[in-house]
């Protein structure tokens, strides 16, 4: 449980169980604060203790547990230790995955056996792909990736890891720590790689646009129907939904740098799916219009919209544009033809200009590729 917490957290950690007055368990330490010279000093505080740099076991009564704690905070603060530092990786060598094989495994087992004094090799690789990534175990709590390069193939399993699986099947220039192990399974015996750590360069981009696919845990998310939250220090943002206004969105995307961007990017009036209406809607419209001295909108705007099969979204639109040109006047929701207005082009209305900008905006946002999103959303206004 140590184990598991200090690889989770990155911080010194002690477990204890409480039971008859007395509290036992263990202690793993990043390599920052060395628990054993920590705490060796202090053995009256303790009925059992024994360990080293990085691990320790311990027995003591209850009632010594806030000592323990003072003394271990003071060690920090006298070495001026970083607490919450994380432990440096050593990798022994890179390996290149198309010259990876079984017998790989097998010579390297002649150092064994492995333990605190002989470390298992840690390998670094990269410049691979990453085919797909699935969850696996209880409570889906572990990792799977299946990773290539050319004729190579192999399965990397990432314990506890499982949380961050639409990640890994989307980040690029991922690299990896492993270790090699040998998975046999239904008579079949495979090389297998163990996850260690990972890293990546540059900003990632993720799609989570799809109709299940869960916000992460823990990223500030900007929701535009509501009061957005303070990113300046944030180093990475769901995008939520997408405004019809998008310069506050790239204004945010420009002036923060942001390791990582989520686009979830639903949409509330998808202009996109509609269109900015055609030269044919729009004489549909107004010969119907046209016909009827007074119309209220109020009531009949979703009669008109199914006689016109016009989506009520752009309906509104359109009429909100023919308001613009005065081809019609809109008063108390009673919707009035000029039929003493001048031609004009229906290009002429700002309205439909923006409405244009939006379909085609609304477009690369639902329909784009999460690069092609990034770099329009980091394009400079002229």
């Amino acid at each position: 449980m140590a184990g598991r917490l200090l690889e989770e957290l990155g911080q010194t950690v002690i477990v204890l169980n409480i039971e008859d007055g007395r509290a036992k368990g263990s202690a793993r330490s990043i390599e920052a604060v060395d628990i054993f010279e920590a705490l060796d000093p202090h053995r009256e505080l303790f009925i059992a203790f024994g360990g080293h740099a990085g691990a320790a076991g311990m027995t003591l009564e209850v009632d010594k547990l806030e000592v323990l704690s003072d003394v271990l905070e003071a060690y920090i603060r006298e070495k001026g230790a970083d607490a919450q530092g994380k432990n440096n990786l050593f990798l022994d060598e890179e390996l290149d995955l198309e010259a990876l094989s079984l017998e790989t495994v097998k010579s390297f087992e002649r150092l064994a056996p492995f333990g605190m004094d002989n470390q298992k090799p840690v390998f670094y690789i990269r410049d691979f792909q990453v085919e797909n990534a699935r969850v696996m175990g209880a409570g889906n709590a572990h990792l799977k990736l299946k990773i290539s390069k050319g004729e190579a193939s192999f399965e990397v399993v990432a314990f506890g890891q499982g949380k961050w699986a639409t990640e890994f099947s989307q980040t690029k220039q991922l690299e990896l720590a492993v270790t090699l192990s040998v998975n046999q399974w239904n008579g079949q015996t495979t090389l297998q790689l163990m996850m260690v750590d990972a890293r990546v360069e540059g900003v990632q981009l993720f799609n989570i646009r799809g109709k299940n696919a869960l916000l992460p845990e823990g990223v500030p998310v900007l929701d535009f129907t509501q009061e957005l939250p303070d990113v300046t220090s944030c180093s990475a943002i769901v995008v939520k939904n997408i405004p019809e206004d998008l310069s506050l969105l790239k204004k945010i995307c420009q002036e923060q740098e942001f390791s990582a961007l989520y686009f979830k990017n639903d949409i509330a009036k998808a202009y996109y799916l509609t269109g900015y209406g055609t030269r044919e809607q729009f004489a549909k419209l107004y010969k119907t219009i046209y016909q009827f001295p007074e119309f209220d909108i109020r009531y009949k705007l979703k009669d008109l919209a199914a006689y016109l099969k016009i989506e009520q979204i752009l309906l509104v639109k359109m009429i909100q544009i023919f308001e613009e040109l005065d081809f019609v006047t809109i008063e108390n929701g009673v919707m009035r033809v000029n039929k003493e207005a001048e031609k004009r082009d229906i290009a002429e209305s700002r309205i439909y200009q923006k409405l244009k900008q939006t379909v085609k905006e609304q477009e690369i946002m639902a329909l784009g590729t999460v690069q092609e999103i990034y770099d329009f959303l980091m394009e400079k206004s002229e």
